[in-house]
């Protein structure tokens, strides 16, 4: 959508997409799995009719519902080939036991992180420095091994010389720094671990609203431009 939510706004059809879920378990019936592909569309706005006090309301005007739409989302463009449905079907919502029912209206709106969390298209995201792994001497035949054997991350491997084996750094990335390779007898004097101080890893989990590569490069957009007014304000 183009349009955010802002303070105050009501709900319409550039803002606000309605879905109704209405499931019902019979009595008798074996408990039921209620998935996101049972949640449906409403272009053209809320159905659910507000309760009103009101006894003196003229009973031949249009029920008030919680959402108003001055026309259909069929009818904007980038839904006339695309209609609305969640992105994965299979998301367990509830499950259902004899002579359950539900029957509501989600409201999927659009914001920012900055108004509230909830709006926030990143799971987790943390960092870490680049392992580096450096074998300090040649480690061969039963040593190698050892060697590989002791990494529970499956680091090292081990090189065929033909008149021997000897052990080699193969996913230096995969170390975590265990200090596993580096317990025992003398192996500090064979292997040494350190952190590459300028080079970090960076792991970004989505929730889906958008592809972890597009988050990452936004936020550098974001980052550049708040560098920048930084910038012209001590100028």
């Amino acid at each position: 959508m183009k349009f955010l939510l802002i303070e105050n706004d009501q709900p319409n059809e550039k803002n606000t997409i309605v879905f109704k879920l209405h499931v019902q378990c019979k009595r008798g019936s074996p408990r039921i799995t209620v998935k996101s592909d049972a949640l449906k569309w409403l272009p053209n706005g809320s159905e659910l009719v507000k309760e009103t006090r009101n006894a003196t309301s003229d009973s031949s005007s249009k029920p008030e519902t919680y959402t108003y739409f001055c026309c259909s989302q069929e009818t904007i463009p980038e839904f006339v080939k695309n209609p609305i449905i969640p992105k994965y079907p299979d998301i367990i919502i509830a499950k259902l036991g004899p002579g359950q029912e539900i029957e509501l209206e989600a409201y999927a709106v659009k914001g920012i992180r900055k108004t509230h969390a909830k709006w926030s298209p990143v799971a987790t995201a943390w960092y870490r420095m680049l392992p580096e792994v450096v074998l300090l001497e040649d480690i061969e035949d039963d040593l190698a091994e050892e060697l590989k054997s002791k990494c529970p991350v499956n680091l090292f491997d081990i090189e065929d010389l033909g008149k021997g084996r000897r052990a080699t750094v193969a996913r230096p990335r995969a170390c975590t720094l265990c200090r596993e390779c580096i317990r025992g007898d003398d192996w500090e004097k064979r292997v040494a671990l350190h952190r590459v101080k300028d080079h970090f890893i960076f792991t970004i989990e989505s929730t889906g609203a958008l592809p972890p590569e597009v988050l990452f490069t936004e936020a550098v957009k974001i980052l550049e431009d708040k560098c920048e007014r930084m910038i012209t304000e001590l100028s």
